[in-house]
């Protein structure tokens, strides 16, 4: 199982970071420079591709190496992959081998393909000038250092490759973390969670960066909470990073979706609040980021669902466009808030951070003599999601609903009960508990619309400077969404007294 950072450098830090005191301090072999060609294979189809897989015939003189890679997960630029490799003749991918090689890791797809021949021309090609040097680190871990400057083409297409490959030949990956931090404090580097096979492959298929949802929870019902705690925070970050290239691209969906992915985290670690602290740097930039995506997701709404909704005559449509623009230049410039705070030295500094403190589980707990971490999640799961759903029942209880901020602390609560079912779904197969999480999700949606209301008006208000001279449309847009809020609050009581107040199992 090969395990290593991946960090993307820029064109003037290259040449820095060979010259890195952090890296040369622990440095026990010289820099070693080599040229080399990477061809990927796969069938017609993209076989090998579809099941997260690439073959690679690694070209260096005379020397042919090919590598069948993939499986495995990228969380915060720690890449862990199924490694297959072996010397072959020539750049041309040795086809017994890769039978063999296909056998070992996707005994299915062996099957299914049954000696169907690869495709004779690469997908594409990878041209790169590879230093590799090795560190010693204090703990007794060995790491290869592998800075990569080259390009990957397919046709006529190119994207340039500068990234540093920091690889854990023995001990604990999680130790690559603090060494990535110390570097990116000297010379700020990205984390590059996508592989230059998915580049690659990018280019071959002409792939644009698209908005990431959620992918189910996998836990053992013989792990510990711990345990449990360290997949679902993975879960939840895994989703973070998925959606940056779309965040980057400019995407709507992409930005809703590292918004959705922070809050499932956020939600993770307010689910075990009483057992687990996390470090108050990395707390003060988790809330720095929730700002800036909050922000831009409020404008979004406010042009996607809110200004299109509105029971306007023909005499006001000219001067909604007005507004309309003004709303889209706010949204805008928000979103290039969001993009700024994504590529910057900070976002690689919390997900670093974030990354290093779920990969060293800085959880635990040494002091204690009972580390409550330590139960099997069997029977804490149950315990967590009767604790979030009791919080759910005390506010719609004793909560003022006439109030609509109180009607919004309540969302929030259901809010955190749905996905701490969500993170345990792979536990609980009851139809109680599945139509417990449908009413959650449906109360969600209905008092949602009711903030939605709230905070469009705040963002009327803001409009008002840009766009003076539509006073009487935004005073017009005010009293239409005062009037829904108003409409929506007396059902939306109703329905919490109804369905929330009663006590709910697992």
């Amino acid at each position: 199982m090969e395990c290593e950072i991946k960090l993307a450098v820029g064109a003037t830090s290259a040449a820095q970071l060979k010259k890195s005191a952090v890296l040369r301090e622990h440095a026990v072999s010289k820099p070693r420079d080599q040229e080399h060609v990477d061809r990927y294979f796969d069938t017609g189809a993209f076989d090998l591709w579809k099941h997260g897989f690439a073959l690679r015939v690694r070209s260096a003189g005379a020397r042919h190496v090919q590598t069948l890679k993939g499986g495995g997960s990228a969380v915060a630029g720690l890449h862990r992959r199924t490694e297959l490799e072996a010397e072959i003749a020539s750049e041309v991918p040795d086809q017994d081998l890769f039978g063999k090689q296909l056998r070992e890791a996707l005994p299915d797809l062996a099957h299914s393909l049954d000696g169907q021949q690869l495709a004779p021309e690469p997908v594409f090609v990878n041209r790169t000038k590879r230093t590799t040097w090795m560190l010693a680190l204090p703990d007794g871990t060995h790491v290869e250092c592998a800075l990569d400057v080259g390009e990957l083409q397919r046709g006529e297409r190119k994207t340039a490759v500068r990234e540093l490959e920091l690889e854990v030949k023995d001990g604990d990956p999680a130790c690559l973390y603090e060494l990535a931090q110390r570097v990116h404090e000297a010379i700020p580097v990205r984390i590059e969670n996508i592989s230059k096979a998915e580049r690659g492959y990018a280019l071959a298929t002409e792939d644009k960066a698209h908005a990431v949802k959620a992918t189910p929870v996998t836990l053992k019902r013989k792990a510990t909470l711990g345990e449990a705690l360290g997949s679902i925070l993975q879960n939840c970050l895994q989703q973070m990073q998925a959606n940056e290239r779309g965040v980057l691209a400019g995407d709507v969906e992409s930005l809703h979706q590292m918004r959705v992915g922070l809050r499932r985290l956020r939600a993770a670690h307010d689910m075990v609040d009483g057992l687990v602290t996390l470090p108050e740097p990395l707390a003060a930039d988790i809330e720095w980021l929730a700002g800036e995506l909050g922000d831009a997701r409020n404008w979004d709404v406010f042009l996607e669902s809110v200004l299109p909704r509105l029971p306007l005559t023909e005499e006001q449509k000219p001067s909604l466009a007005r507004v309309e623009a003004a709303a889209r230049e706010e949204a805008e410039r928000h979103r290039a808030r969001v993009r700024s705070a994504v590529g910057s030295p900070r976002y690689t500094t919390l997900m670093l951070a974030l990354g290093g403190w779920i990969a060293g589980k800085g959880w635990q707990h040494t002091a204690l003599p009972a580390d409550p971490l330590e139960q099997q999640i069997a029977k804490a799961a149950p315990q967590l999601v009767q604790h979030a759903a009791a919080r759910v029942r005390k506010r719609a209880r004793g909560y003022d609903l006439k109030r609509p901020d109180c009607l919004h602390k309540v969302r929030i609560a259901a809010k955190k009960e749905r996905y701490a079912r969500e993170f345990f779904a792979a536990l609980s197969h009851d139809r109680k508990a599945t139509k417990r999480h449908d009413l959650l999700s449906g109360m969600q949606d209905e008092l949602g619309e009711i903030n939605d209301a709230f905070v469009a008006r705040e963002l009327v208000a803001q409009l008002r400077d840009r766009v003076p001279q539509e006073a009487g449309l935004l005073g017009f847009i005010e009293g239409v969404l005062a009037a829904r809020a108003l409409d929506a609050m007396p059902r939306a009581r109703r329905h919490v007294k109804e369905s929330l107040r009663a006590r709910a199992g697992f």
